[in-house]
């Protein structure tokens, strides 16, 4: 049998598939055994996407996912479920397939089936740039397996799908070949749609991408305008689709507009360039030290593809300067195929964006401001992982070339085996990529009992004459409330894994939040379930019935108001290390408002007025600002409050202290709101002997849980320490609104009566 050169495309796409499995199935022969019995990631996002993802198959339907943010529930493009897999699942549970229980197995599957396909896409775009069989069969395995995507097996499951950038990369490149076939364009818009179904960074990635071929094509001459034009159409109309669906589908109006990380989780030319996994890393910390990088940074292209990076650079330089005299002949040769140089140019761009260029530059921040809806996708180093496959392909490309050079020669291999070397080395780090994870999910056994139908927390429930329908949520404590960027209460490993596990076995919803961007209506009313007997706790007005709360408590530390949650509800059960108690609506929902309002009737005729009408329970100094002489009338309990629209250090107080030889702990606190575009900022109080620092006393905004309304409290409790004369009380952050600062002994109770002549006790109001 004569092959042809077709045919031996084909067997070589063959031979990668098998060599990919063959090395798939070697490494995670126990998650293919048992695929249900082993987490890529046992905590963290990883375990969040595992329980979202079951949680909407079993129970949920359409664009709703109400497994968390009792009682709204949330848009299920939100939470870390993968919405189009998801919902494919959700599908075959209705139909008598029972894939909601074997959520682990198929997500694994699904991802390692995506690492499966990956080299073969990468082999087809290695032979549409000109390189033989064998050498694009090597290569793409290479390629494949050094994916910085890999990484993301387990902690980010919905962004490890390795072959969903080369493959809208290959519809590019045909659209090149072909400019007026259609069918490319159509495959590439459906695929980005499809691929935003699975994570949005995604499609925008690819859009841009695309965008990007745009620009490099509109800046060669002759310029290809029917091509740009399609390609611009093609870029633009999947990112307006899915923006009017989201928008559509979507009822929340009020998501953060402005989320953390966009200067912070970007790339960095250390994280792209230098190794990050041992122990190549350790080898070069050892060589040239520097400071770690966040996870967010990394998106390594290998050292090889660096050298060839630099030697490409160096040569280029060195071509220009012999072609000083004559640049146009510099400009005219082809260094490499057209649709690798355009595709090196459109993610050259993408990488520049993707270092927050230009918005690190000095000047330029204030630009992100205008970014709109850009500014949500503010993880930017993801948007390095089509430079990784294009500068990997390049480099493959620059060695191919030299091995033919060889050959033309006729160098023996062995009078020049550098290359060979340098195949090899990048085979190892692309070993070490692949081997690394396979390990570390080796470390996840015991997935099965995450959805096992037999929980034991609901079989010793039954023990205390209960069941789940007596009970309408979840609340785990300690504790979590997650993504808002406004409040980041973690809670704990053992109670975020107990809960996810109970409400998939019970169907419960958890009165808990852990998604991306969620409503700040929302997030501040189930704070203000941890908040003081002086708040009323109108989130229990929204619940559907009076039943009560199954508050789930691990043997993890709490913090007072999560004591106090326990101490008002009633013991059910103990299992291991995790304790079930019954938790009434309405003892929830009791407020100290009566007796206060009753103490305050008694005491406040018996003590003497001090200025600006306060009344103090002892005869210690305090301080009281209620910013009434500010221009912003937006206040909290009166018009007047402190707004800073800039990120700025603002002294909200600066003097002595109330009673200077008072040595007993004090407290400061201030009132911000909670619905300004920004984070809640950081509170401190700085003590001072003379003009040196003595102390610095600081709490973070994120982790209040005292909320009122429309408004945080933020507190920092502090003992003056010997020789203080003087202290300053800080807020440090950006468009802040801030009201009612109160500067106070401890044990010193500050009363005053608002507009309505009603009594304020520590700046709370107690006549609602």
């Amino acid at each position: 049998m004569i092959l042809s050169r077709r045919n031996y495309h084909w067997l070589g796409l063959a031979g990668v598939g098998l060599a990919t499995a063959a090395i798939l199935t070697f490494l995670f022969s126990f998650a293919l055994a048992h695929p249900d019995d082993y987490f890529f990631q046992a905590g963290g996002d990883g375990i969040q996407s595992y329980f979202a993802t079951a949680y909407y198959a079993l129970y949920d339907s359409g664009s709703h996912f109400s497994g968390m943010n009792y009682p709204f529930g949330e848009d299920f493009n939100y939470p870390n479920l993968q919405p189009l897999i998801a919902w494919v699942m959700n599908l075959l549970q209705r139909l008598g397939v029972p894939a909601g229980q074997h959520t682990i197995a198929i997500t694994n599957l699904v991802a390692l089936a995506s690492v499966l396909v990956t080299p073969m896409i990468l082999y087809a775009i290695l032979r549409r740039t000109r390189m033989s069989v064998g050498y694009a069969a090597v290569l793409a395995l290479i390629i494949g397996f050094l994916s910085p995507q890999i990484q993301r097996l387990g902690d980010h499951m919905s962004l490890s799908y390795t072959c969903f950038v080369p493959l809208l990369w290959y519809f590019i490149i045909r659209m090149q070949e072909a400019p007026r076939q259609w069918r490319w364009y159509v495959l590439f818009g459906v695929s980005s749609l499809l691929m935003g179904g699975v994570m949005l960074y995604f499609l925008t990635c690819g859009c841009f991408f695309l965008l990007g071929h745009v620009v490099i094509l509109s800046l060669r001459r002759p310029r290809p305008l029917a091509l740009i034009w399609r390609m611009a159409l093609t870029a633009i109309l999947p990112l307006v689709v899915f923006r009017v669906w989201m928008l559509a589908i979507d009822p929340t109006a009020d998501r953060p507009p402005n989320p953390y990380g966009f200067l912070v989780y970007m790339a960095t030319p250390r994280g792209v360039f230098t190794p990050s996994l041992e122990p190549l890393h350790g080898l070069w910390q050892s060589v040239f030290p520097t400071e770690e990088i966040s996870y967010e940074s990394m998106s390594y292209v290998g050292l090889v593809a660096t050298g060839v990076l630099v030697a490409a650079g160096l040569l280029l330089l060195w071509r220009a300067w012999q072609l000083r005299q004559r640049p146009a002949r510099l400009l005219a040769r082809q260094l490499m195929p057209p649709h690798l140089s355009a595709g090196l140019g459109a993610a050259s761009l993408l990488l520049l964006f993707s270092f927050a260029i230009p918005f690190t530059f000095p000047g330029f921040e204030h630009w992100i401001d205008y970014l709109g809806p850009l500014k949500q996708f503010r993880a930017l180093g993801r948007f390095a992982w089509p430079f990784y496959y294009v500068m990997s392909t390049y480099a493959a490309y620059y060695l191919y070339r030299l091995l033919r050079y060889q050959r033309l020669r006729r160098l023996p291999i062995l009078a020049a085996p550098w290359v060979p070397m340098l195949l090899l080395f990048w085979a190892g780090e692309a070993w070490i990529n692949i081997s690394s994870k396979a390990q570390a999910a080796k470390q996840g056994f015991g997935a099965a009992a995450f959805l096992a139908p037999q929980n034991n927390l609901v079989q010793q429930l039954s023990w205390a004459s209960r069941s789940p329908k007596d009970f309408q949520a979840i609340m785990p404590l300690p504790y979590m409330n997650k993504g808002s960027d406004k409040i980041d209460l973690s809670g704990s490993a053992a109670a975020t894994y107990e809960a996810h596990r109970l409400a998939v076995a019970t169907g419960l919803p958890e009165l808990s939040t852990y998604v991306s961007r969620p409503s700040v209506e929302h997030m501040l009313r189930h704070v203000q379930l941890l908040s003081s007997p002086l708040v009323e706790k109108t989130l229990l007005q929204k619940f559907p019935s009076d039943k009560p709360i199954l508050l789930l408590v691990t043997t993890d530390a709490l913090t007072p108001a999560e004591q106090r949650l326990v101490s008002i509800a009633t013991r059910l059960v103990t299992v291991e290390n995790v304790t079930l108690y019954e938790l009434p609506v309405a003892a929830l929902g009791a407020t100290s408002l009566a007796q206060e309002r009753a103490k305050a009737a008694a005491l406040l005729p018996t003590l003497p007025q001090r200025p600006g009408g306060l009344y103090t329970s002892t005869d210690r100094g305090v301080v009281y600002e209620s910013f009434a002489d500010k221009p912003d009338r937006r206040g909290r309990l009166a018009p007047g409050a402190l707004y800073e629209p800039k990120e700025a250090n603002t002294v909200l107080y600066d003097g002595p202290l109330p009673t200077p030889t008072d040595t007993a702990r004090y407290e400061a606190s201030v009132w911000v709101n909670g619905k300004l575009d920004y984070g809640y900022g950081v509170l401190r109080v700085k003590q001072f002997n003379g003009n040196s620092e003595v102390s610095d006393h600081a709490v973070d905004g994120r982790l209040t849980t005292e909320v009122d309304g429309d408004w945080v409290r933020l507190q920092v409790v502090f003992r003056p320490a010997p020789g203080v004369n003087r202290i300053q009380v800080i807020f440090g952050g950006r468009d802040i609104l801030a009201d009612d600062l109160l500067i106070r002994p401890l044990t010193t109770d500050v009363y005053w009566y608002d507009s309505r002549r009603q009594p304020v006790l520590n700046t709370y109001p107690l006549a609602r």
